[in-house]
Formats: structure tokens, sequence, C-alpha cells
């Protein structure tokens, strides 16, 4: 008996075994019948493998906000609708559950969920964003999201008394200082994080004066000492308006005495600017630079210090615009502002009228780069290389000169190698 049992028990084993839910051709199975728009198939098996393979993997979760929303898209009824966008609510738990580390924002989400398919529940959307904020607000990153949690104070601000102007300056440095990282950290998004801080600055212009911004942080500072995220989220609030406030100065040097870092160089700048001291700028700024990892920012710094601080030294100008070139060789502005320093320069780097035009014909070379590193310059680079064309060097003037396929060097600060076409 005890062997019958035995032979069972192995059967049953081998029979489960063989009966096992594949997790990886299901999975694949919905994904390919998702991309020939065979949703609700897809939808049918993409629920087996949710219910079968919780912890397979990501993309179950992922492609499932994917595929609910189609079905919520196309919901033929209002009540359909909201049972879908619970559902899909839903899965933002069970996503946290399974993969907490990947989603530490799926309150925000689950918020959202409900605001962009117009479901009327202000209360629980802000309920949902204050404890998003709350608890993983370094992991927010939709613009969208930022705008609408600041927005909800704005109109408790106007109607509860109970939010008074220091917390909802509180919520401004905090959605401000956000937006200020993920411009930076998001390069391709970059123009929606501006919109929504341009949104945000708009709603909160009666309040967040300089003045008003000034007195709060002065207010705060004593007890916020050793709170380095706090100051530097103040700085990043105070540095786009407001650099000039002697708070700011305070702030920046406390800021740089802790850590000497890119950012913490940068706000020593600003405020040195502020208080007319170029050379510490400078040194502040070029410090910045050198300490940033983002190729894009770095570029930025050296951009600045070439057309600002520097632009009265063209050849220091000139060095800091091929720095910020070879940070990042897109940066096609840099090239137009090298070609007008050369045409601005023709008169005293020439020493003949053909080193004149030369210099011309250097700066449209100059333009023509500039519409390669970003082709959204080329109107503005076309239009600058017409107007120089007629100062420049011509086929004529080249056979002249007997110049054809030569060179000529260009000395002064410009100190660049010419060299013309054979014919």
């Amino acid at each position: 008996m005890k062997k019958l049992l035995s032979i069972l028990g192995l059967f049953s084993v081998i029979t489960v075994s063989a009966q096992k839910y594949d997790c990886v051709a299901k999975s694949e199975a919905y994904k390919q019948l998702y991309k020939e728009r065979k949703v609700v198939e897809a939808f049918e098996i993409w629920s087996e493998v949710k219910k079968n393979c919780p912890k397979e993997n990501e993309d179950i979760y992922t492609d499932g906000f994917t595929l609910f929303q189609f079905k919520i898209d196309n919901a033929t009824n209002e009540d359909d609708k909201l049972v879908l966008v619970r559902e899909k609510m839903k899965l933002y738990d069970q996503y946290n559950k399974y993969f907490p580390l990947a989603s530490t924002d799926y309150e925000v989400n689950k918020a959202m969920t409900l605001h962009d398919n117009k479901i009327d529940s202000k209360e629980e959307i802000f309920g949902l964003l204050e404890n998003g904020f709350k608890n993983a607000p370094n992991s927010v990153n939709n613009p969208s999201a930022i705008y609408l949690y600041f927005n909800f104070y704005i109109e408790k601000f106007k109607n509860d008394k109970s939010i008074t102007s220091d917390v909802l300056i509180e919520k401004y440095t905090l959605v401000n200082s956000l937006l200020a990282q993920l411009e930076v950290a998001n390069a391709d998004k970059k123009e929606d994080y501006s919109a929504a801080k341009r949104g945000i600055n708009a709603l909160a212009k009666d309040v967040t004066t300089c003045d008003n911004l000034s007195v709060y942080y002065e207010k705060k500072i004593a007890e916020n000492q050793e709170n380095i995220q706090w100051i530097t989220q103040a700085l990043n609030t105070l540095s786009a308006k407001c650099s000039a406030k002697p708070i700011f100065t305070t702030m920046a040097e406390k800021l740089y005495s802790v850590q000497v870092t890119s950012q913490s160089s940068y706000f020593m700048a600003l405020a040195s600017m502020k208080q007319k001291k170029f050379q510490e700028a400078i040194r502040y700024y070029d410090e910045s630079a050198q300490l940033e990892q983002n190729p894009v920012v770095k570029s930025t710094i050296y951009y600045t210090l070439a057309t600002g601080l520097l632009s009265g030294e063209k050849a220091k100008s000139k060095e800091y615009l091929n720095k910020a070139l070879d940070a990042n060789p897109k940066m096609g502005k840099a090239y137009l502002y090298l070609a007008q320093l050369y045409t601005n320069s023709s008169a005293q780097c020439a020493n003949t009228e053909f080193e004149k035009k030369a210099i011309y014909y250097l700066a449209i070379q100059t333009l023509n780069k500039a519409s390669i590193a970003d082709t959204k310059l080329k109107t503005t680079a076309d239009k600058m290389a017409s107007e120089f064309a007629s100062k420049s060097v011509s086929s004529t003037d080249i056979n002249k000169e007997k110049m054809n396929g030569k060179s000529i060097k260009i000395g002064c600060w410009i100190n660049e190698t010419i060299t013309f076409p054979s014919k």
C-alpha cells in the first residue's frame, strides 16, 4: 500500500510539473497579440500571466497599465470606465507589493490615474499625492503630477485658513527644487519641466515674492543649519530671481562650507555676481563646470562664462566656448557666438583687406558647424551666413590672390588657419 501511495505521489508531482504554467511563453504570446492590435485577446492572456506569475518580472505590470488604459479609453459607459480605473489602481498596489523598489511613486501614479481619466474624486487624488510626495519625494518625476499637487495647495490656501503662507512656501520650495533637478537630469523632457515651473510660478506669484521668500528662509534657517537638503532646495528656489538677497549668500556660503560640489560652487558664483565680485564669480563658475558630471550642464556653465563675464576678453571667451563644445558637441549656439566674435574682430585682427574678408569666410564656416551641431539653429545660422557673404572672400578674390587650395593663418586672438577651395 505504501509503495502504491509513493508511486501515486510521484505521478502527481510529474503531472503538476508537466502542467506548470509557462510564464515566459505566455508573456511573449500576449505581447505579440498586443503588437497585432488584438487587445482583447492580449488582455485575457495577460490576466492569466498576472495571476500565475505575479513575481516573474516588471513587464507584467508596466504592460498591464497600458492594456488597462486601452480598455479605459474604449469603455462604452462611465460605470465600466470607473471599474476599469479602479482595477488599474489595484494593479499599482500589486506592483508595489512585488517590486517596491521600482514603484516607490505608485501612490502618485494612482492619483494621476484618477485625474487623467477625469474621475471626480479631488480629495482622494490629493490624499494620494500627499502620501506620494511624503513617502517618496525623490521618485516623483511626472511634471503634471507636480503641478497638480501644488495647485491643490493653492486652492486650499485660498479656501482653507489652516494652510498658511509659510506652508505654501514650504511646498513651493519642494516642488520648485524638484523640477529644477529634473530639468537637469532629463534633458529630453526639459521643456515639460520648464512648463510646469512656469505654471507653478504663475500660481504662486502673489505669495512667493523675493521679500516673502527672504523672510521665510531667514526665519527657518536657524532650525535647518545642518539640513543640507533643505538648504539646497531653498537655494534652488531663490536662484531663479532672488539671488541678490542676503539670505541667498548666507545659505550659499553655508552649503559650500559643508560640501564643495558643482552645485554649491554654482550658487557661490551667483552670490558673487550679485555682490559684483566678478573675479570670484569666474573662479566659482569655472570650479562648478570642472566638478559637473553632466556634460550638458557642464557646457552650459562654460557657455554662460564665455558669453557673460568673459565676453570682453575675446581669447578667453573663445577658450571657454571651445570647452563648452568639448563637453557637448551639440551646443550649436556656441558656434553662433564664436562666429559673431570673429566678425566683430575682422578690422582688429586683419592686416590686409583679403585677411579681413577671410575672417568672414571663417565665420561662415563656423556657422555651418552650428547647423550641423543643432539642426534647430539652421535658419538662424543661414540668415547670419547670408549677411556675412557680401563681406567674405569670393572666388574672384581667391583667384586674384592666387590662394586656390592654399591656406592663410590669422593671428591675433583668433589664431586659426583658413584653407580655401582649389577651384
